[in-house]
């Protein structure tokens, strides 16, 4: 077993590590842009993206490296570096390539996934994942991007929609943006490059 007390020093010295290449990662998604056409788009969608999150790209394991939830009128809602936001969809022209997909279950589902999202923005964002072993948490007090996608799906009775739900090797305990990708519960409405 783990002490505790050399765990959290291992985790400060991490965050003190990883907090000043945070500031590297940009505000906006980045890259040389695609051509989605939005009119695919409907609420409750998961957009992933490749090589849109500056440094980001090389520490996730996958093609895709970030997601977040459309969540209509225009809007997306995401856990970026600086917490949970609703920021418009018009950032996902920035990245290199996306992919839309959309998760098998019901409109109503697909909503309530909307509002519980909704409630948890401003909360911080979670580094917890940096960790490697990781661990993710419906209802935590911060959140990295998978976690507060799968964890809203989850949260209201959706399907779980991480591919390896426990344990793996490539990606710990923890949620990646390939994983909700891969899963059985979701499939492919649109990519754009």
């Amino acid at each position: 077993m783990i002490d505790v007390k050399v765990w959290f020093a291992a985790f400060v010295l991490l965050a003190l590590a990883v907090m000043p290449a945070v500031a590297l990662v940009p505000d906006t998604w980045v890259g040389d842009g695609n051509n989605l056409d939005f009119s695919v788009l409907q609420p409750g969608d998961i957009i992933a993206c490749d090589d849109c999150a500056g440094w980001l790209t090389a520490a996730i394991p996958g093609h895709y490296e970030h997601v977040s939830m459309y969540i209509g009128n225009g809007q997306m809602i995401e856990a970026w570096k600086d917490g949970v936001r609703v920021v418009s969809i018009d950032m996902v022209h920035n990245a290199n390539e996306v992919a839309v997909e959309r998760v098998y279950t019901s409109s109503s589902i697909k909503q309530a996934a909307i509002n519980w999202a909704l409630t948890k923005v401003g909360y911080p964002y979670d580094y917890k994942w940096l960790t490697y072993i990781g661990g993710k948490e419906v209802y935590g007090d911060s959140y990295y991007c998978s976690e507060l996608i799968w964890a809203a799906y989850l949260a209201v009775g959706g399907p779980d929609i991480d591919q390896n739900p426990g344990w793996s090797w490539t990606y710990g305990y923890n949620v990646a943006p390939q994983e909700i990708v891969d899963d059985g519960d979701t499939y492919r409405v649109a990519t754009a490059y």
